[in-house]
């Protein structure tokens, strides 16, 4: 057994899972994947040993459990990168904070419309309120990109947590067929071409369970 493992959900629909996933992936990081099939009779009885909110994704690390995407995320910063999943000024650690938690907690009819989903393929209609909220995601990836994207092509230049963060968005974008501005478009192709990424949907798309149940995940 490993010192560090991680707990996720089905690729397919557990994107908070994919957030704290991708982050060690992307930093090399030796884990063991703890996958959990949702929506079963025994699901919650399977994540009982692991997760004290019956939700995924949860980090064990030693004696140490972690839930909740975010959370784990600034646990391996801290913890196992020793603070480099976040840029390392002040200014963009701030911004890059704020967006990730923003994304972390805001915009629910973009998660409750456009859940998701690798299978998707545009066939859901945005309400005027999804609209509204792609219109805000597309404001937040354009400022930063324009703000802080100077030395690379991630969303603060080198990749960080906020990116970690934003990727199951741009996975949902680009299954429901989102029309974003061209700074906008250019991030979302960004992390839609990060290998780990392309593997996520690549895995999600073979999973097999049924598509419109509702599941249990952290945030």
């Amino acid at each position: 057994m490993k010192d560090l493992r991680l707990v996720i959900g089905n690729k397919n629909y557990s994107s908070w899972s994919m957030c704290p996933w991708l982050l060690l992936k992307m930093y090399d990081v030796d884990f063991e994947e703890i996958q959990i099939t949702l929506y079963q009779d025994n699901t919650a009885e399977k994540l009982g040993p692991y997760s004290p909110s019956l939700k995924v994704p949860v980090l064990l690390h030693k004696e140490i459990t972690v839930w909740d995407s975010l959370a784990i995320c600034e646990y391996i910063s801290e913890e196992i990168l020793g603070g480099a999943a976040w840029p390392a000024s002040p200014k963009r650690r701030a911004s890059a904070r704020s967006t990730s938690a923003e994304m972390h907690s805001e915009f629910p009819n973009l998660k409750q419309e456009w859940p998701m989903n690798c299978k998707a393929s545009g066939r859901l209609k945005p309400s005027d309120a999804l609209l509204n909220e792609i219109a805000r995601v597309d404001a937040i990836w354009s400022c930063c990109r324009r703000k802080f994207g100077e030395n690379g092509n991630y969303l603060y230049g080198r990749f960080s947590i906020a990116d970690c963060m934003h990727a199951p968005m741009a996975a949902c974008f680009d299954a429901y067929g989102a029309e974003l501005s061209e700074d906008a478009n250019t991030y979302m192709q960004t992390l839609l071409d990060n290998p780990f990424v392309q593997k996520w949907i690549t895995l999600g798309r073979r999973e097999q369970e049924p598509l419109s149940i509702a599941y249990a995940s952290n945030a």
